[in-house]
């Protein structure tokens, strides 16, 4: 048996219980509780010391909700999921934290929240700076995407296009498109779903604040191992380094030749580890692995330093797009 004077910590460990195990949807009884204090702590706990214990946490202003016969739950808590989401956003947005120590700040925050609901920020990772959206439908998308990859299920959904007054407008007549949902990821301020169409073998890329009627369909999702290119699965980070604007497309292995050596920070700021920076006959040249639209529109932002050596197709595809420019200006 436990010494008196750990008997005394059973009110704090019924707290922390109640915080990491239950939510509205998974209700502990409170020979739950009894057993996961033992399991977690070590200590023995008499069924009726535990109701004590939620008595005395609410005396002390916690919001113990008891729903007769199936047990109990902590209901409001220091911070909403909404409001978790808003935190990780601002910790990822800052540029000055590394991102090891922003993913362990954003777990710090997300453990306010019980076990089921923090697992579902696992999900989103990093890209560059992420978003402040007000808007509540791009949260209940990311939460039934969620609920979807975890169960491994199909989603539906109608996606939009902005028009003139910043509204939006459905896409190809209101059709729903059905895919197999892999990951979210986070690039240039913007949500984005990836994933794959089950008559196409490559991977597409959704703006989640355009999608609308969200549903998950009773289908098992294809694996992303069966999609060519991923039969070892996928390095999100790598993905993500590889689209750096999320257009779906060919990738490519470029060679560019950098004329200052400011540029060589914007090279490894976008391309990451996919960048390879070297100098040869007294030239700086990189070697970088990426989507190739999103090489294209890189370029036009950093034509005045970056130059693209090959591909030749690639080369093209900048030249025309400069051409129509000029034609404007």
């Amino acid at each position: 048996m436990a010494s008196s004077s750990n008997k005394k910590l059973s009110i704090l460990y019924v707290l922390r219980i109640l915080e990491k195990y239950s939510d509205e949807n998974h209700l502990l009884t409170q020979e739950d509780i009894v057993q996961k204090i033992y399991s977690t702590y070590g200590m023995e706990c008499e069924r009726k010391s535990i109701g004590a214990s939620l008595d005395s946490l609410e005396e002390l202003g916690y919001d113990i909700v008891r729903v007769p016969r199936k047990g109990c739950f902590l209901g409001e808590r220091a911070f909403e999921n909404s409001e978790v989401s808003y935190l990780i956003d601002a910790i990822f947005s800052s540029k000055v934290i590394p991102s090891s120590q922003a993913r362990k700040l954003a777990e710090k925050v997300s453990s306010k929240l019980s076990i089921y609901d923090a697992k579902k920020f696992k999900y989103i990772y990093k890209a560059d700076e992420i978003s402040r959206s007000d808007n509540k439908q791009v949260f209940y998308t990311i939460d039934i995407i969620n609920q979807a990859i975890e169960k491994g299920k199909k989603i539906k959904f109608k996606y939009n296009k902005y028009i003139q007054n910043n509204q939006i407008q459905e896409r190809a007549n209101g059709k729903f498109y059905t895919v197999n949902p892999y990951f979210m990821v986070n690039s240039q301020g913007k949500y984005y779903l990836v994933c794959n169409y089950d008559h196409f073998d490559d991977l597409a890329n959704y703006r989640i604040e355009l999608i609308t009627e969200i549903e998950i369909i009773d289908s098992d999702i294809k694996p992303i191992t069966e999609i060519k290119g991923y039969d070892k699965g996928i390095d999100i980070a790598k993905y993500v380094n590889e689209n750096i604007y999320m257009f779906g497309g060919e990738h490519i292995e470029a060679l560019l030749k950098i004329e200052n050596e400011k540029a060589v920070s914007y090279v490894y700021e976008w391309f990451g580890k996919n960048a390879r920076v070297y100098e040869k006959n007294s030239t700086i040249f990189a070697d970088v692995k990426t989507n190739e639209m999103a090489l294209v529109y890189w370029t036009l932002q950093y034509g005045e330093s970056v130059e693209v050596i090959s591909p030749d197709s690639t080369r093209q595809k900048i030249k025309d797009i400069i051409t129509k420019m000029y034609k404007k200006y």
